[in-house]
């Protein structure tokens, strides 16, 4: 039971009082107060908590306090500070010297309640899993939201764990517009912040951010410590052991509002197909790596071999289906996005020429991975609409960046991430980078993968540039036949058709459909039909193949998604 004393309030339940006593004997700090109005307070060494029976405290320093204690006649309290709670016992008596040689130790009966006061500016409400507060995370800069739940909440900010895609897009330092709450009840608040700290989950399924509020106004500074308050009395009301006569929080209340799922768990399970769902599971892997390569670590050799097994697995057991799951990732950061399509292709399109089992593995490897140097780039330099002769001198870094950070990927073959990696960005005609090379100099991989990376690269937004439709790339690119090799192009026309899997086209009578297969001859087999021309949020027909799909009519043209 917990009553109001004064500013404090009086815990009798043995195990928090437990907890809080054993917390300030291991972290120090003790005091006795109420010796006399001379001496408020006595720094003392708490040495031992022993639950329901007594405390032992060490006076060495002081010998002359201890026949004080034990002539029974002062009011002394223990007192201290765990975390940002403040504690102090009931009246403490009966003490008893202990035999300790060479030090004076006395013991007194276990105290019968402690009462705590919170410190608001620095007290923090933890939420237990079963306390849901579905949170919205809104960048400055016209990034996208993030959706995730709240771990717990100050007056000063808060801890908010999002799934592992954010965490290479969120760093520390950079200021948020808004985090909003969102409270079961309906209730919700919105405050501007920045962002302190970040910490991937070991699995790295999730991360964990942590948020500092600017200074909010005095009203919202009262709803915040409401807020506190409510999350810790409902923590407690159902915590194992707690008070169950409690009332229940209005805040957890008749649920309006939907529940927020564990982002370690939930990433992916939205997407549209079962293939996406699985390929998730990539793109949670790369978006922990490029957190992982954030704090410094090279590339570990087994997770990135291991996920490469995985995903021509996936390519092995259904091609087209893999193909259209890398275009429904919508909640993967573009960057990973981009890394999963291009792997996906130039393994396929590897496959489709016979080469090497090994080969192959370490051709995905590398595409998987080949754009992660920019994750270590200035986030402005990532967001900038035009960039200086300096500022592009810096971008071509990331190429450098990542090749220093797989040293311990010993199987990968020197002319594969030359070719993937190293090469990529290069053009015939000697205007691409790192190194400006032309012609001869780049061999075959490096050649098939400049397709392959470029042809999604435009059909992707960027900052100086929107994205273009399949048929608009093909036309451009045609007529770039010095930087790209005429050979390889064809070849991937060829392979994946000139209206691709996971293309958006509108049909004559005006419906919207997603290409889901190709027949042997590259037209459109089968299609998903759409109600809007984003994936994101979008609902997806059954497959519509044979008859239904020659009753769409013609297409009238490819749509750019999200237009």
């Amino acid at each position: 039971m917990e009553q109001a004393s004064d500013t404090y309030s009086r815990i009798e339940h043995p195990d928090k009082c437990r907890d809080l006593l054993e917390q300030l004997c291991e972290q120090g700090g003790a005091r006795l107060i109420g010796l006399s109005p001379d001496t408020p307070s006595l720094a003392v060494v708490l040495m031992e908590v022993v639950p329901g029976e007594r405390l032992v405290i060490d006076l060495t320093a002081l010998p002359a306090v201890a026949p004080l204690l034990e002539s029974g006649g002062y009011d002394s309290r223990l007192a201290g500070r765990v975390a940002s709670t403040l504690l102090r016992s009931a009246p403490l008596g009966g003490w008893q010297r202990l035999s300790v040689p060479g030090r004076v130790q006395l013991a007194c009966p276990w105290p019968e309640w402690l009462e705590i006061l919170h410190r608001r500016s620095a007290f923090r409400a933890e939420l237990p899993t079963r306390l849901t507060v579905p949170v919205e995370v809104l960048p400055a800069g016209g990034m996208r939201p993030f959706a995730g739940r709240l771990l717990d909440l100050s007056q000063g900010g808060c801890r908010i764990e999002l799934p592992a895609g954010s965490a290479s897009e969120l760093q520390a330092g950079q200021v948020v517009e808004q985090v909003v709450l969102r409270f079961p009840n309906g209730q919700q608040i919105g405050l501007r912040g920045e962002i302190r700290h970040r910490q991937l989950n070991p699995d790295w399924k999730a991360a964990r951010f942590g948020f500092a509020f600017d200074r909010p106004s005095a009203d919202l500074e009262r709803r915040l410590w409401f807020y506190v308050r409510e999350i810790e009395r409902e923590s407690a009301r159902g915590a194992f052991g707690g008070d169950s006569a409690l009332a229940p929080s209005p805040l957890f209340q008749a649920g309006r509002v939907a529940q927020a799922g564990d982002p370690s768990h939930s990433h992916g399970r939205d997407y549209a197909t079962p293939m996406a769902r699985r390929l998730a599971r990539v793109a949670l892997y790369l978006s922990g790596l490029a957190v992982d390569l954030q704090h410094g670590n090279e590339i570990e050799s087994a997770r990135l071999s291991w996920h490469s097994d995985y995903l021509l697995g996936l390519l092995d057991e259904e091609r087209q289906d893999l193909l259209f799951a890398a275009h429904c990732l919508v909640d993967d950061p573009p960057l990973i996005q981009h890394c999963i399509a291009v792997a996906v292709r130039l393994a396929d399109l590897a496959r489709s020429r016979d080469l090497p089992n090994e080969l192959v593995k370490a051709i995905c490897a590398c595409a998987l991975v080949h754009d992660l140097g920019k994750a270590l780039l200035p986030p402005e330099l990532m967001r900038s609409e035009s960039l200086d002769h300096r500022q592009r001198e810096i971008f071509g870094r990331h190429v450098a960046l990542l090749c220093e950070r797989l040293g311990r990927c010993k199987w990968l073959a020197e002319p594969v991430v030359r070719g993937i990696v190293e090469q990529i960005n290069e053009r015939l005609d000697g205007s691409g980078y790192p190194l400006g090379l032309q012609g001869d100099q780049l061999g075959e991989l490096a050649r098939m993968a400049s397709v392959v990376d470029v042809i999604d690269a435009m059909g992707r937004p960027r900052p100086d540039r929107p994205e273009q439709a399949i048929s608009g790339v093909y036309r451009q690119l045609i007529g770039r036949e010095a930087q790209l090799d005429r050979r390889w192009l064809q070849h991937y026309i060829q392979r994946f058709g000139l209206i691709p899997v996971g293309s958006l086209v509108r049909f004559a009578e005006g419906d919207l459909a997603w290409v889901e297969r190709l027949d042997s001859k590259g037209e459109i087999a089968q299609v998903r039909l759409a109600n809007q021309s984003s994936m994101r949020g979008a609902t997806l027909s059954t497959p519509v193949s044979g008859e239904e799909l020659a009753a769409l009519g013609p297409i009238e043209g490819i749509v750019i998604p999200g237009s």
